[in-house]
This record gives C-alpha cells, sequence and structure tokens, in this order.
C-alpha cells in the first residue's frame, strides 16, 4: 500500500470501520479466491464484474437490483462499501459455481 493511499485511508477513519474501498475490496476477493479452489477458476470474472459494477457507481450510471451496499465519504466523494454486502455480493455471484 502507497504512503498516499494510507494517508487517505487513516484520513477517512476507514482503520477500525466495516466500510472498505474498492482497492479493499478487490483485495479482499482477490484473497477469498486464493484461499477456495473451487473459484481460483472464476477468480479474474468475478473481480472484473466488480470493476464494471464500480466504474458504473463511481460514473453515475444506475445499478440493477445490486446486492452491494455503497455510500460516498462525504469529504473525499469516495465510494465505500459495506464488507457484509461485497460477502453477500460474492456468494451471490459464486453460487452457481459451488452448486
Amino acid at each position: 500500500m502507497g504512503v498516499r493511499l494510507a494517508m487517505k485511508k487513516e484520513l477517512m477513519g476507514l482503520d477500525n470501520s466495516d466500510m472498505l474501498t474498492a482497492d479493499d475490496v478487490r483485495s479482499h476477493l482477490a484473497s477469498l479466491v486464493k484461499e477456495q479452489t473451487q473459484l481460483s477458476d472464476s477468480g479474474f470474472s468475478v473481480i472484473s464484474k466488480f470493476n464494471d459494477t464500480h466504474s458504473r457507481l463511481i460514473s453515475g450510471d444506475p445499478l440493477r437490483k445490486s446486492k452491494l451496499e455503497f455510500e460516498r465519504h462525504r469529504l473525499f466523494n469516495e465510494v465505500l462499501y459495506t464488507r457484509q454486502s461485497v460477502d453477500a455480493w460474492l456468494d451471490s455471484q459464486t453460487s452457481h459455481i459451488n452448486q
């Protein structure tokens, strides 16, 4: 993690919160994909889908019904996701793989 990103996260007060930045979500997804062998083949696809969803949120494009709950940081205007919604979204994306 770069110094700039670390300072920004500290200023946003995310250290002890349940909120994740997009970079945090990507690293969380990557670590979960590495842990679960049945997801290894679809790991790139899951992260790609998250990147697409995140890009749409940033551009203001309305999303279909999504399990990803987010809010914008009031000072930095950064899109932040709740850890629970990220896990629920991952489960919905990988449910057909686990069956």
